[in-house]
């Protein structure tokens, strides 16, 4: 596929192979003036690639002179190519949304030609201000190494927050974690395209996505630098850039929370090797050589809280999402359905008083007989999605970084379902039986209607959790891959898969009865439900199966 700039400008001019049969992963690093960076980004992933191309934007700093360096005196530096790349690229937010994504200054432009420089069958875009996390580099490396081998995938890579003072040292907020995919095939139908406040990766709907389990890398933000330039607003439209940028003023004010963790002096040494082993198998670098006694622990309820909450939605198979996760030794689950949020919470008191205190107490008494004695606890009750703001917001502040589980299925399947299993059990006939006039007005109520409104609920969610913290899953996919989806959703809570036998993974779990839908009932849910499949492809990250 050919690229040519609105400019004109031959030079900059490229392509995208169809498919690159060379072995290995390429990495791609967009750096301007990242100059207190780069070296420890560098060194901490030349071993993982098989080469690494740095995309100097025109820095004013002494970023380049620092890759040359580099590449010239470390063991593995040949593997380094730096460009550059001389046009201003215009910052994210509204300078982007007012560039054209075929202009030498877009964001789009810039990256998939910073894309086209790798020659490896994948690619890996990684930042400069990311520092592979040591003690995941054996992980990291076989997942690379394993690239090849089946059916191809993209994967999402998971990074912490770091935050360096002034006076040298390092502290990371509790739950700061954000998910991207980040390693994909080099293709031409694998690109980046315009989004209003920033550049985003397509991909195919064949490409399955797998979620790399532990949080693998830093990302590095130091307190004494304009770490939010490369934006042309402080009003953030992602709710990922306005967590951090708290985050950022807060510490910048020295104002630090019981459960930020500090590091030590040496934390970024650590992490290229420079500064020792790590203190124990599984240990962290950051830990060596300190007393147990004084090593940082999590502080309050927050840390008692559950690890993931399937919020929904209601007849889209997430029964039987719950017997595979009830079922795994890693998850510690209560019984379905608990209804805490939507039931049983009173109108949520004044953050952190007396009365949300107890009401936290309340929520986890929930888990104290929970099935299994996994580490990772959790719930599931589909009534979550429609809940109001004012209670999604008192979820995020009880557990800002908790994995929310999304299940889906063509909204209109999913109305009759909730007909077809409503009826018999809160009104106490067949839905056969019912006349036309009291089902129309149960398919148009409020409770329906609103539960197959996708992304409508993802909206008053995303309000409140970035969306690397949401798995998005389909009934469709369960019916279909119903091994490859519990892989990924295994993936994304970090645990290990083990796959079930086909016989369970074929069992359907709480399905209604089935009865045909009449096509009169087709035909007044078609006219009525027409949500916009495009908003909820584009919330999602990929197009839905139902669309058309």
């Amino acid at each position: 596929m050919e690229f040519r700039s609105l400019e004109g400008d031959e030079a900059f001019a490229f392509s995208l192979p169809r498919r690159s049969r060379a072995p290995g992963t390429s990495a791609f690093v967009r750096a301007k003036d990242e100059e207190s960076k780069i070296e420890h980004c560098l060194r901490s992933i030349l071993p993982s690639f098989d080469e690494i191309h740095v995309i100097d934007n025109g820095s004013r700093d002494a970023t380049a002179e620092i890759v040359r360096h580099v590449r010239e005196t470390c063991p593995e530096g040949a593997k380094i190519r730096l460009h550059a790349y001389p046009f201003a690229v215009e910052r994210f937010g509204p300078e982007h949304a007012e560039t054209p994504a075929d202009s030498l200054h877009s964001l789009v432009y810039f990256t998939n030609w910073a894309l086209s420089r790798c020659t490896r069958r994948h690619v890996c875009k990684w930042d400069a201000d990311m520092v592979l996390a040591r003690e995941r580099s054996e992980a990291f490396a076989g997942l690379l190494s394993g690239l090849g081998r089946g059916w191809p995938a993209a994967w999402s890579l998971a990074g912490q927050t770091v935050y360096r003072a002034p006076d040298g040292t390092f502290g990371e907020p509790r739950g700061e974690v954000n998910r991207e995919v980040r390693i994909f095939p080099l293709s031409y139908d694998v690109r980046f395209h315009w989004r209003e406040h920033w550049e985003e990766l397509i991909r195919p709907r064949w490409l399955r996505t797998h979620h790399f389990a532990p949080v693998c890398f830093h990302e590095l933000k130091f307190l004494d630098e304009a770490e939010f330039d490369h934006w042309s607003t402080t009003d953030f439209p992602s709710p990922r850039k306005r967590r951090e940028w708290a985050s950022f003023e807060r510490l910048r004010e020295e104002r630090p929370r019981g459960s930020d963790r500090r590091l030590p002096a040496t934390f970024l040494d650590d992490q290229v090797g420079e500064a020792g082993e790590p203190a124990g198998p599984g240990a962290s670098p950051r830990d060596a050589g300190r007393p147990a006694a004084t090593r940082p622990r999590w502080r309050g309820l927050s840390g008692a809280m559950p690890h993931f909450v399937g919020i929904g939605a209601a007849r889209a198979g997430t029964s039987w999402v719950a017997t595979h996760l009830a079922a795994h030794p890693d998850v510690r689950m209560g019984r379905k359905e608990i209804h805490f949020f939507d039931r049983k919470l009173r109108a949520p008191a004044s953050s952190a008083s007396a009365r949300d205190r107890l009401d936290q107490l309340r929520y986890l008494a929930r888990f104290v007989r929970a099935r299994g004695g996994g580490r990772i606890r959790g719930e599931i009750t589909p009534a979550y999605a429609v809940l109001g703001p004012e209670v999604i917001r008192r979820v995020a502040e009880w557990m800002p970084d908790a994995k929310l589980i999304f299940m889906m299925r063509d909204p209109i399947e999913r109305a009759w379902s909730q007909a077809r299993n409503g009826f018999p059990r809160w009104r106490g006939h067949r839905v056969e039986d019912v006349g036309r006039d009291e089902l129309t007005a149960y398919l148009d109520s409020d409770p329906v209607r609103r539960r197959s409104d996708y992304a409508n609920c993802l909206r008053a969610w995303m309000a409140h959790f970035p969306r690397d913290q949401f798995f998005f899953g389909f009934l469709e996919e369960v019916r279909e891959r119903p091994g490859d989806l519990l892989r990924e959703l295994f993936g994304f809570l970090e645990v290990d898969f083990a796959r079930p036998d086909p016989a369970s993974l074929a069992t359907a779990v709480n399905a209604s009865a089935p009865v045909t839908m009449p096509d009169w009932v087709r035909d007044h849910l078609e006219r009525t439900y027409a949500f916009d499949t495009d908003e909820l492809s584009e919330l999602v990250g990929r197009s839905v199966p139902w669309a058309t």
